[in-house]
């Protein structure tokens, strides 16, 4: 009696989503198989054999909810920290996307109409940083490429939604 206990406990205790499911559906087609059969021993089969298939799928499933539940909050965070932003702010990022791109040499960020207040603001944010160009000859402003996603779509410069 108390391996029966402790076997429920630990069943009931599972937050395991793929081995959950996989328990109760397993044991369900146990349960059909032997009423259909009156055969335990074909039931339990049943039940073994279809135990690791039934995890696999459900814990794949799982994981692509998860993940998608994890990229939806994602983009709700940088939508909610992009419309936090000031006008000033938001035209420094608009000039990036209008130039095609998360990055901008010196010459190019001087040459767009934007408040240096806008630009050292999003440079304290942490979503605007200075770096080097892959020659490593001239100085830029790098543009958080999430941020710049978020008002790329929001400017409908791009087909993706």
């Amino acid at each position: 009696m108390k391996t029966i206990e402790k076997w429920a406990d630990r069943v009931y205790a599972e937050n395991d989503f793929g081995r959950s499911m996989a328990t109760s559906i397993a044991g369900l087609i146990g349960l059909v198989v032997y009423l259909l059969s009156k055969d335990w021993v074909i039931a339990a089969f049943a039940s073994i054999i279809t135990f690791p298939i039934i995890r696999i799928f459900a814990s794949s499933f799982n994981e692509k909810v998860e993940r998608n539940k994890k990229r939806k909050a994602e983009k709700e965070e940088l939508e909610n920290l992009y419309n936090k932003l000031s006008l000033d702010e938001k035209n420094v990022i608009e000039s990036f996307v209008k130039a095609g791109g998360s990055v901008l040499t010196w010459t190019q960020m001087n040459n767009q109409d934007v408040s240096s207040s806008g630009v050292e603001s999003l440079i304290q944010r942490e979503i605007l940083w200075t770096s080097y160009t892959a020659d490593g000859m001239r100085e830029t402003f790098v543009l958080d490429s999430n941020v710049f996603d978020i008002c790329n779509k929001k400017m409908g410069l791009t087909k993706n939604s």
